[in-house]
């Protein structure tokens, strides 16, 4: 799979341990070195540090997910594939966590595997 520039950004809650950050790294390399450079930004209050436009977004947590859509145009967001999965604490700490994790990853990878519009 090719993921290119602006392709897929992460959107991680401020303030992930180590092994949080690590187990982001990891799942993320496991889908690829492209997937696994994707820029990861930190969400701090509720509010993104900057908001690049890419055509996938994986989303680690309820409240980055309203705080993409708070900070992203209407028509950014609409032509993006949104893909949500459990903040890194609660992957860490549930086998339900984990698998819903993974279903994420292969969402995304089915997306970004079909060509842009």
């Amino acid at each position: 799979m090719a993921v290119g520039t602006g392709e897929c950004v992460v959107l991680l809650p401020a303030g992930c341990s180590p092994r949080e950050l690590d187990l982001v790294g990891r799942a993320l390399m496991s889908c690829g070195p492209a997937l696994a450079r994707a820029p990861r930004i930190e969400v701090s209050n509720g509010h993104l540090s900057k908001a690049p436009e890419a055509r996938a977004y994986l989303v680690f947590g309820e409240a980055q997910a309203h705080a993409l859509g708070r900070e992203l145009p209407a028509a950014v967001l609409s032509r993006a594939h949104i893909v949500l999965a459990d903040e890194p604490s609660g992957v860490l700490s549930s086998g339900a966590g984990k698998r819903r994790l993974w279903n994420a990853l292969r969402s995304l990878r089915r997306a970004l595997s079909k060509p842009s519009e």
